[in-house]
C-alpha cells in the first residue's frame, strides 16, 4: 500500500480537479454570483488552480521534516490573518459574515490556510511533547488552547461550519497521538454544548436547523411559518431534485436543469447535485469513492512515515479535506443542515482549491522522506495498534 499510495492520491485529486473543471464550465453561466461574467469567474477558478498546483509541487519537493522549526511562526501568523477578517478597510463582510479579507475584486478566505497552519502546529505540539502525552496538561489542556484559540476565531466570523471542521480534524490528530479517550470524549461534550449555545445566538442558524428538521415533515399550517421554511429549505429540496433526477447515468452534461436558476450556488456549495443530475447515480458513487479513496491514501502515508511529526500532519491534513467533504454531501444530501462549505477540488473557490491542493502537496513530500514499515523501529503514532492497519 505505502508504494501505491501516493499514486492512488494524484490519480484521484487529479480526476476530482478535473471533474471541477467540468461543473465550472457546466454551471458557471447560471449561478447567481458567475452568471453576469461566466468566463471571469473561470478564469479566477483557473488561477488559483495553478497556484495551487505550483505551490503543492513545491512542498512535495520540500523536506517535510524542517517544517516543524516553523509550526510556532506558522500558527501566530494564521492567528493574524483570522484577525484581519475584523480589521477595517481589509476585512469584509458579506451577508452578515466577516470571513474574508481583500482589496477590490480580489479576495481570499483566511480560514482555509489558516486550518492548515493549525493542523502544522498541532502535529509539532504533540510530536515534542509525545512523552507526555498521557498527562492531563500537555496531553489535553495545552493542545485543546492551541486549537481552541483559532477554532473561536472562526466561529466569531460566523463560520460555524469551518469552525466545527477544524475542531473535528484537531480533535483526530489528538486522537492519533495517543491522548488519553476520556479527555477526548470531555472535549467532543463541551464542542457540541458550545455550538448549540452558537446556534441559538444566531437567529439565522435557529432558523437553518429548525426548517431542517421541519423538512421531511409535512407543511406547516401557518403560512408565514411555511414561506420561512420553504426559504431555507430552498437549496437543499432543489439539490434533492437534482440528485433524483439525475438516474442511473445522468441526464448528460451540461444539461442539467436545477442548476438554470433553481440552485443558486450551483456551482461552489451544491454543485454535488449537479454532478449527480448531469452523471447520474454513477457520477456521485464515482465522486464519494474517489474521496474514499484519498482517505486510505493519505492514511497510509501517515502509518508509513519517518517519524511522529510526519505521521500526525498526514494524519491531521487528509481528515480535513476527507471532513469537509463529508460534511458537503451531507448537507447537499440533506443529512445535515444547511451550511456553506465547498466540495474539496469540485466546488468554485480559490482559497479552499489552493489550501486542498498545498495539502496534498505535504502529503507527497511525507511520503517522500517515508521509509519501509518494517524499517521502522518503534510506531510514529501514539496509538500502536492504529499503525499497523492504517
Amino acid at each position: 500500500m505505502s508504494r501505491r499510495a501516493p499514486v492512488i492520491l494524484l490519480f484521484s485529486v487529479l480526476l476530482l480537479v478535473v471533474l471541477g473543471f467540468v461543473m465550472q464550465l457546466s454551471t458557471a453561466g447560471y449561478s447567481m454570483e458567475t452568471r453576469a461574467d461566466s468566463w471571469a469567474a473561470l478564469r479566477k477558478h483557473t488561477v488559483f488552480c495553478v497556484a495551487g498546483l505550483l505551490g503543492g509541487t513545491v512542498l512535495m519537493r520540500m523536506d517535510y521534516r524542517h517544517w516543524i522549526r516553523f509550526a510556532k511562526p506558522v500558527y501566530w501568523l494564521s492567528i493574524v490573518l483570522l484577525l484581519l477578517c475584523f480589521a477595517p478597510v481589509i476585512g469584509k463582510d458579506i451577508n452578515g459574515a466577516s470571513r474574508w479579507i481583500g482589496y477590490g475584486d480580489l479576495k481570499i478566505q483566511p480560514s482555509e490556510p489558516a486550518r492548515l497552519g493549525v493542523i502544522m502546529a498541532l502535529a509539532a505540539f504533540c510530536t515534542v511533547h509525545g512523552q507526555r502525552r498521557l498527562s492531563f496538561l500537555h496531553g489535553y489542556v495545552l493542545p485543546l488552547l492551541l486549537l481552541a484559540l483559532p477554532v473561536a476565531l472562526i466561529a466569531l466570523e460566523v463560520d460555524l461550519g469551518a469552525a466545527v471542521l477544524l475542531f473535528a480534524a484537531g480533535s483526530a490528530v489528538l486522537f492519533l497521538a495517543g491522548s488519553r479517550l476520556i479527555y477526548l470524549i470531555g472535549s467532543a461534550a463541551i464542542g457540541i454544548t458550545i455550538l448549540a449555545a452558537a446556534i441559538t445566538l444566531i437567529p439565522n442558524r435557529v432558523g437553518r436547523v429548525t426548517a431542517f428538521v421541519q423538512l421531511w415533515k409535512e407543511s406547516p399550517a401557518d403560512s408565514k411559518e411555511a414561506a420561512r421554511f420553504a426559504q431555507f429549505n430552498f437549496q437543499q429540496e432543489q439539490g434533492l431534485i437534482a440528485l433524483g433526477s439525475g438516474g442511473l447515468a445522468g441526464r448528460g452534461l451540461g444539461d442539467g436543469r436545477q442548476k438554470r436558476f433553481y440552485l443558486p450556488y450551483c456551482h461552489t456549495d451544491f454543485v454535488f447535485p449537479v454532478v449527480g443530475e448531469e452523471l447520474g447515480i454513477l457520477g456521485t458513487i464515482g465522486t464519494v469513492s474517489l474521496f474514499a479513496a484519498i482517505a486510505i491514501a493519505g492514511l497510509g502515508i501517515a502509518s508509513t512515515a519517518a517519524d511522529r511529526f510526519g505521521a500526525l500532519l498526514a494524519g491531521g491534513l487528509v481528515l480535513l479535506i476527507v471532513f469537509q467533504a463529508a460534511i458537503n454531501i451531507g448537507v447537499t444530501t440533506a443529512c445535515l443542515p444547511n451550511k456553506g462549505m465547498p466540495l474539496p477540488f469540485v466546488s468554485y473557490g480559490g482559497s479552499n482549491l489552493c489550501s486542498c491542493l498545498l495539502a496534498v502537496g505535504a502529503l507527497l513530500s511525507i511520503h517522500r522522506q517515508a521509509r519501509p514499515a518494517e524499517l521502522v523501529p518503534e510506531p510514529v503514532l501514539g496509538r500502536p495498534r492504529l499503525t499497523a492497519t492504517l
